[in-house]
Formats: C-alpha cells, structure tokens, sequence
C-alpha cells in the first residue's frame, strides 16, 4: 500500500498560487516546488545562509553524510558561502539538521524551515536526497548554474513539509537509436530527472536505426550496427519517393561509460532500465548478424528510415543463445531489477512465411484462440502465441538471472509472460488489463506521455512525429481512472514519459521536446491527483524555466505563448485564446498585424466576422511575452454547425482542445466547419476518409443550416501527399434540398491538378452557382483516384495499385 500523506484544504487554498507572506518589505516567500509536496503550510520568516551555519549529521548514515556534503559543496561553489559539517549542533548557532528516523517512507520525508534552523527527516537515503531537492528549489533558481553567484538573496523561506511521491516509479524513457546523444547529454537529462523527483530512466539501447551498446560477445553490433548510411530527410510521409541525407550517422556507449552513467544515476537515486528490443525492430541486430532472421542468406541494412520493419528476430535456437548472450553482458553493466524487452510492434509476416516458425508453432500446439483471451478480451492468432512463448522464453532466462521484464503493451498478445510488468503505450486499456490480472502496470499512453508529438502551433514548430499533445494536455493525465477498483489500482505502479528522436537531430532538439512536459509527468508521479492544480502549476513553472535556465537546457518556450482556438459555446462558433503563463494579458488584432498595448484586450471567447487573419500575443505591461501567434479563420454559413459524412472519418488530428479528436470516431465531429483550414506541415486539422468502392469512391458531406438561406459558393481544401496515399478530389458535385429527403444538383466541378516532384500541396477549390434558397445541402467530393508505388510501408507488395484516402480541413458554405 502506498502511504502519502495529504495536502490539507486550508493548506491548499493557501498555497493555491505562489503563497506569498511579507518578511520584510523587500522580500517575498515563494513555494515554487516541482513536483508540489503533498502536504505544505507556509510560515513566517526565511532562514538565512551564512558561514556560521552548520550542517549536522549526527548519527547519519555515511551514505546520508555524502548528501549532506553535496550541500555544502553546492552551497561553496555557487554562493561562496562556507557552510560548517559537523556531528554536533550548537545551541546559539543556526543549523541544519539530517534526523534519521524509523517509519517513514522510503522515499519520504520531512522538511521544517524556520528562521534559526532547517531540519530534514527521513528513514533512508532516498527521502534525504528528494528533501534536499526541495531544498535547492527554495533557493533562488542559480543554485542549478555552474557559476559564481554571490548577488543572491541566498536564503529559504520558513515551511512545514511533509512529503512522500503517489507512484513508486517515476520515469522518463529515451530512444537513443533514432539520434544519438552524446554521454554529455546523457549526464544532464539525468540531472533533470533528479532535480524533479523522478527515480527511473529507461534507456532505449536497441532498435531497427542503431545499435547504441558495447556487447563485447558479439562485436559487429557495433561494428556494423551502430552505424547507418545515411537518414531520411523531412517528415516520414512527406517525400515519395524518400529523400536520405547522404550522411553516416553512428555511435555507442561503451561498457565503461555505460557503468559509470549508471553510477552517476544511482549516486541521485534514479535507477537506469536497459531496453533490449525483441522480437521486433531488430534491423540493426539482423544487419550485424543476418543468422537471427528467418532469410539468413538476405543482407541487410542498418535502415535510416522510421516505422516498422518486417524482419525480426527468428525464434531459433542460434537467435536465444544470442540474446542470451547479450543479456548476460547487460545484466553485468546494469543492477536494474528490471530489463525492458520491448516486445512492441512486431509484424508476424516473417513468421507466417517461414518454414521454421510453423514448424515451431506445430511443435509447441499453438493454436489459434477461439474465444477471446482473459487478459486482453482479443483472439490471438498462432503467430501472436509464439511472441508469447518468445517473451515467456527470455522472461524465463532473465527470472534466472534474479531479474524480472519489462515489456511494451503488445506482450499481452498471445498471453502474458508470467511475472512481466506491462508498459501501456497504446492508451491506458493495456495497463488496465494487465493489472486486472495482478501483473505491475507503467502507465505511459501516447495520448499524453509521448513527449514526441507537437506541443505549441505546427505550422511554425520544429518537425515532430505528429499529434499535438500540449502541457496542459500532459498534465490533465491521472494514471489511475477514477473508477478503477481497489484492487487494480495496487498493480498501477507508476507513469512514464517517451522521448522518441526521429525528429530530434541533436540535443538542442531533445530539450525542446522534453521539457516543460516530462515536468508535468513528473508531478503527476509524485503528487496525488487530488493534490494537482493546473494553475497553480503555471505559477510554480514561472521559475522552473529560469532553472532550466540556469542548467542550460533549451525547453520549449510556448508556455509564454497564446493559443488560438475555436469552440462551440451555445451553438456559435467562437475564438478562444490561452496563455499557460500566469497573470499574462492576452491583446489580439484581426487584421494580421502585430497586437500592441493597444490592442484589444482578450476577455471571452469571441465571435469573428468574415475571414480574418488573427494575431495574438501574451502581455505583461507594455512588452510582448513568448512570440505572437497567427492563425487564418473563416466565417461562413456553417461555421460551427454540426454535419454527418459518409464514410465516417476515420481520424481527425488533434489541437489543444482534444478531448474531441478521437480515433475511428463514429460521432459527427466539428473537424469541418470549425473555422480553420489545414496546413501541410502536420497534417492539423485535417479530416481523414478512407474512400474505396463500397461508398463509391466518393465523400458525402451533408449539413443542415438550420434555416432557409441564399447561398451561392461552396469553398473545401483537400490534401495531395501520395506518400501517405493521399489525393486531392478530383471533382464536386453540390445538391441543395428543402425538407432533407430529396435533393436536386445546383453545381458540379472537376478538377485537373498539378502536383509538385516532391512533398504534398494543399488545394483550396470553389464552386460558385447561381443564388439559391434552401436549408440543408450535401457536398460530394469525389475520389482523387488509385495510386501504384506511392506508399510508404502500407502494403507488402509496393506495386499494388490501392485507392487513394482524402484529407479534408474545412468545407465552407456561403
């Protein structure tokens, strides 16, 4: 059971922004601690640092006096403050105290603050060190530089804290095959994990683009498989064909920087989890050795290219004793309890073609399920049951070992290894699933903890894999639904955050897609949700950022930005607009000039009129905060209004405002008629409809004004990107009715395109007719026809000739 203890209301609504009590006239008592302790009472008064200070650690642990020593040594290097060790405090001196106590929390502790001494209490080693995180975050935000810095109010304000985390793992995870990072990287990411209570990195070693660690058994791994040729260039399916840069890129750790990465992380209680990826994403194994494929006599190479690869590890007797192998040198550089496996995102075609896998599967009596399984509800296929029996066999060898696995959530596939812990990538039913039959579950979906996808305005970002999951979005996430039962809610563990580096070419980029994000993750392992308050986040992020700062990492500064947005609010389409940044005034113009002090001042959500091109920026005083933001909005007839299509859309790409943007959604949407067009950089906030010949090649787009109106121009944008098998329509039809039942056409278009060498294009097309009177109108926007050799790891056999999806933004109506 976990123990926490709880954030009083009356303490909350103190602290609920940055609690300030006046000490002097000059200075102000700030909280702004991440992740928020859970129980917190300001006090009167600060505790100042001076060289008459001591720190006493009588009957301390030595490894609780190495902590206490970091202190001092900290304090002496930034302030030039000498501050006094000793094993005995004196009476008319100010001190702080190190008190081990019994009972308390492995990870908990006790920090009282007053203006003659600071005592930390803890059990273990853990709790000191995450007292004296809190510490520091109660210094001015220099302590975390390297320099110098005497012109500091070097002093804490007075505080009873008593403060244990929700979640016993606290984790982020990076991919360091896609983009290598440099050791240097390595040392500082970890710092940010300590800085915010985190106590687990996973390290993702291994994948298809590199293999990133010294296995002195099997040398070409990093011989041959840490290195690829060259890397694609731009987004995944923006060129067809594939555009590569022409450029080696490689790397590996070796064994002893592995040994001391994971020395230093432990030295700040953070344990480091390897990920040795099997059966899947095994291309740069396979390049090294290609005996570990089901087609040994094929060549491969190490790709430089994202997505998932049909060669995978051959459950063979040569391919365990290999991974075998490996494992025993990585069991020896990493104390982990755990060894994450993968286990994610392996395709079953090799298996299915090859002689060996179906004789295995005969042998072993796999066979495919009938009924759906008890832990996942699915029937699993004879394939899936041998990535079952692949886990289970390695999962088998590691318990062997004295250690356990961890496995992405397709490890439920086929049936659950015995004693494995799942990490739930594909939103939360995986974990949910897991621990409803008693198996540990890291909750991790991508909705909200992959750190990857956009998080400030895509059209001006940096290119990321896709979606759009902000820190706000990020810091809703509460890893245990509320109606999970008691029993279910033990096996939740912990949250994870992902940094996946297709797009993070260096570490500047890393930093950019990391943070503030993984700080909200952070919070969210640490503080109970009830606990959790967004606005009194923002507040405390304010000097979070000047940390970061200090540390040098390059965080995305969108938080000082202002979000542009439609939504509905009693039936009309209105402009809402955001800034995470508290106490900020948001001021905008319409006529795409840059907003000044004079501009108007943002209060509500606000009807536009006619087509606007809309700036915004946050203010404090005169001076903009962050950048100004721009968007084009459209107001039209049915700006707003609710719709049915046929086919359904199949997916909608978020903003901001997702929690309407679902996958296979099967509800009208606004996706269409919000007001906002397309852009071809991320693919937001465009529609997907599968079109194929059982809706007759065509999109039906049917609306009701709602009342009789004149109309005379219909306006829709559709998407050419045939590396995503994506075409524009190839024509228009409009018909308008009275009633709804019968329709008539009042105009018809088609359409002669054309499409750049490379990359996709957006078109824009209107029909115009002759004025008409009617209530509900269909708009049918037929198929932009088939494609052959256009698509990007869709099907097996590239020449096939596939019918095109359509992407549509906004269908406009005036």
């Amino acid at each position: 059971m976990r123990k926490v203890v709880y954030l009083s209301l009356l303490t909350g609504l103190l602290f609920l922004f940055s609690s300030c009590y006046h000490t002097t006239k000059e200075t102000v008592n700030e909280y702004n601690i991440i992740p928020l302790p859970n129980q917190l009472i300001t006090k009167d008064g600060r505790f100042k640092l001076t060289d008459k200070v001591s720190v006493v650690t009588a009957d301390c642990s030595p490894e609780v006096q190495n902590i206490a020593d970091s202190l001092i040594t900290r304090i002496q290097n930034i302030s030039g403050i000498t501050l006094q060790s000793s094993k005995q405090a004196h009476t008319d001196l100010p001190a702080i105290r190190f008190l081990t106590v019994e009972g308390m929390p492995k990870e908990g502790y006790k920090l009282s603050i007053m203006p003659n001494e600071i005592a930390l209490t803890a059990s273990q080693p853990n709790g000191f060190y995450y007292g004296l995180q809190t510490i520091y975050q109660l210094l001015p935000p220099a302590i975390y530089g390297k320099e110098l810095t005497k012109q500091q109010d070097w002093s804490l304000p007075a505080v009873e804290i008593e403060d244990a985390p929700c979640f016993a793992y606290r984790g982020l995870m990076l991919d360091v095959c896609r983009h290598f990072s440099s050791i240097d990287y390595i040392y500082k990411f970890i710092d940010m994990l300590a800085m915010h209570k985190m106590n687990t990195f996973h390290w993702h070693l291994t994948d298809d683009q590199g293999w990133r660690i010294e296995i002195k058994k099997y040398p070409k791994l990093t011989e041959v498989g840490s290195k690829r040729k060259e890397t694609l260039v731009d987004y995944y399916y923006v060129n067809w064909p594939q555009v590569f840069d022409g450029k080696e890129h490689g790397g590996y750790y070796t064994q002893e920087q592995i040994k001391d990465v994971v020395a230093y992380a432990a030295s700040k209680y953070i344990t480091v989890i390897p990920e040795i990826e099997m059966p899947g994403h095994a291309i740069a194994a396979i390049a090294s050795y290609s005996e570990l494929s089901c087609t040994p006599d094929t060549t491969y190479d190490v790709t430089g290219t994202w997505g998932i690869f049909k060669q995978v590890y051959c459950p063979k007797e040569e391919t365990f004793q290999f991974l075998e192998g490996v494992l025993d040198e990585v069991i020896e550089l990493f104390p982990s309890s755990y060894i994450h496996i993968g286990g994610d995102e392996c395709p079953k075609n090799a298996w299915k073609d090859c002689a060996h896998c179906q004789s295995l599967i005969k042998q072993l009596g796999l066979k495919e399920d009938i009924t759906p399984n008890t832990v996942d509800g699915k029937k699993h296929t004879k394939e899936e049951k041998l990535q079952s029996y692949f886990v289970t066999r390695m999962e088998k060898y590691l318990n062997s070992k004295g250690r356990n696995i961890i496995g992405w959530d397709e490890i439920l596939e086929g049936g659950l290894a015995p004693n494995a812990t799942v990490m739930s990538w594909r939103g939360v039913q995986g974990g949910i699933n897991a621990a409803k039959s008693g198996h540990d579950a890291i909750m991790t979906p991508s909705l909200y903890a992959y750190l990857d996808q956009y998080q400030e305005e895509p059209e001006t970002a940096p290119t990321t894999i896709g979606g759009y999951n902000t820190l706000k979005k990020t810091y809703s996430y509460n890893p245990i639904p509320e109606d999970t039962d008691e029993a279910t809610k033990e096996h939740i563990i912990g949250i994870q955050g992902n940094i996946w580096t297709e797009y993070m070419q260096n570490d500047e980029r890393r930093d950019y897609q990391a943070f503030p994000r993984a700080i909200a993750l952070a919070e969210t392992g640490w503080t109970w949700n009830v606990n959790k308050n967004w606005a009194n986040f923002c507040q405390r992020m304010v000097e979070d950022f000047e940390r970061m700062d200090a540390m040098n990492v390059k965080a995305c500064r969108s938080f000082f930005d202002t979000y542009i947005n439609t939504r509905v609010y009693n039936d009309t389409l209105k402009v809402i607009l955001e800034s995470f940044y508290p106490n900020a005034k948001i001021r905008y113009t319409l006529d795409g000039s840059i907003p000044t002090a004079k501009s108007p001042l943002y209060t509500a959500p606000f009807v536009w009129e006619g087509n606007v091109n809309l700036k915004a920026a946050a203010f404090k005083g005169n001076k903009i905060q962050g950048k100004v933001t721009e968007k084009k909005l459209y107001s039209n007839f049915i700006a707003g209004k609710q719709y049915t299509t046929a086919p359904k859309c199949g997916w909608m790409s978020g903003d901001i405002f997702s929690e309407n943007d679902v996958l296979g959604a099967d509800t009208t949407t606004l996706g269409l008629t919000n007001g906002k067009r397309g852009n071809i950089a991320s693919l937001t906030p465009w529609v997907a409809f599968k079109l194929n010949e059982k809706c007759n090649n065509e999109l039906v787009f049917t609306i009701d004004l709602e009342k009789t109106a004149t109309i005379s121009a219909v306006t829709f944008g559709t998407l050419y990107n045939p590396a995503f098998r994506i075409l524009p329509a190839s024509a228009v039809n409009v018909e308008v009715s009275p009633d709804g039942k019968e329709y008539h056409p009042i105009a018809q278009a088609s359409y002669t395109r054309e499409y750049p060498e490379q990359g996709r294009k957006a078109f824009t097309d209107t029909v115009k007719f002759t004025p008409t009177e009617t209530r509900y109108v269909k708009v049918i926007l037929k198929s932009g026809g088939t494609l052959k050799n256009g698509i990007v790891c869709r099907k097996d056999t590239p020449d096939e000739i596939i019918p095109s999806d359509m992407y549509v933004d906004e269908i406009e109506i005036y």
